[in-house]
């Protein structure tokens, strides 16, 4: 009776509904990878648009009106010059943006460290630096992160998260030329010392919204990340705004006292025994700490890297 009652029945047309599903799923595909590569390729990476390389200094601009709040951040990123580039904008069919960083030591010292003794940077060494190198305010929640440091920080904005990284190798030319995801932008400048800047905005990770990296020169690549979430507590990434802004990111990231290889000696002991119950810490030279090609994996739910979180304050 079925088979009776089915075949009196007008059959359906089908004709191109197989290539529409193909279709559709490709489609589907490509969106998904075009987000997956926007958060895997870009950690942190870098100048925004609008913001891509503020002038530190000099009438007229409206990072000179934010020196007065500035604190303790130092005053060492010299006055950008004028000319920037913008990566291309893309679609969600546009190929995974270039990678940051590259393996070529870049030519020249652009932002030397000062004189004296060094000795091998150490995750402790990075997080004792930014903690110096902030406005005023409190700090919690440290942690360590591959040759880097996460820490809470409570300023004139609020509470917010930021993170600091170490990068051997240089900012890889080809970043600012690709054509980047809809949801991603990058932007290029140079300092007047030399040293090249790119800061990249990713609109859905609220961990990396604003990544900035400057490349010292001479194998040293530093990223700062500025959140807008906390860290995943095992059901979400609290929401926050940014604790600091841009341009106090371009001048901690561009601070001369940065090394991927060796920092002052006397900031890595007294770190070493400061942060002794943190752990975690990696030093340079090892597996974690000479990243010589920038692939982060961070993504909207990551987490601190030990799971070890440490209250303190900045001042």
């Amino acid at each position: 009776m079925f088979r009776d009652e089915m075949s009196s029945q007008a059959k359906p047309s089908l004709d191109g509904m197989a290539q529409e599903v193909l279709a559709k799923g490709r489609r589907a595909r490509q969106v998904r990878m075009a987000k997956i590569a926007s958060t895997a390729l870009v950690a942190v990476g870098v100048v925004g648009a609008g913001v891509a390389v503020p002038a530190l200094a000099g009438g007229g601009h409206p990072a000179a009106a934010e020196q007065a709040n500035q604190g303790a951040v130092a005053k060492s990123a010299s006055p950008s010059r004028p000319d920037t580039r913008t990566a291309p904008a893309g679609g969600a069919h546009t190929v995974p943006a270039a990678a940051i960083l590259t393996t070529v030591t870049s030519p020249a010292d652009y932002i030397p460290q000062p004189a004296g003794a060094k000795a091998p940077t150490s995750s402790a060494a990075v997080l004792a630096e930014l903690l110096k190198l902030l406005p005023p305010g409190t700090t919690s929640n440290y942690a360590f992160d591959g040759l880097g440091a996460q820490i809470y920080f409570d300023g004139t904005s609020g509470l917010g998260m930021i993170r600091v990284s170490l990068f051997g190798g240089s900012l890889n030319p080809d970043a600012c030329t690709s054509a980047v995801p809809s949801d991603m932008t990058r932007t290029c400048g140079t300092l007047a010392g030399g040293a090249n800047v790119l800061t990249t905005r990713i609109s859905d990770n609220c961990i990396e919204p604003l990544v900035i990296d400057v490349d010292h020169g001479d194998g040293t690549v530093v990223e700062i990340d500025v959140a807008t979430c906390l860290a995943w507590n095992g059901h979400s990434n609290p929401p926050t705004q940014p604790a600091i802004t841009a341009a106090q990111a371009l001048q901690i990231a561009a601070n001369p006292g940065w090394g991927a290889e060796q920092m002052d000696a006397a900031l890595v002991r007294a770190a070493a025994s400061r942060f002794a119950g943190l752990p975690g810490s990696t030093h340079a030279g090892t597996s974690a700490g000479t990243a010589h090609a920038r692939t982060s994996t961070r993504t909207a739910h990551a987490g601190t890297s030990t799971g070890t979180t440490h209250a303190g304050t900045s001042r």
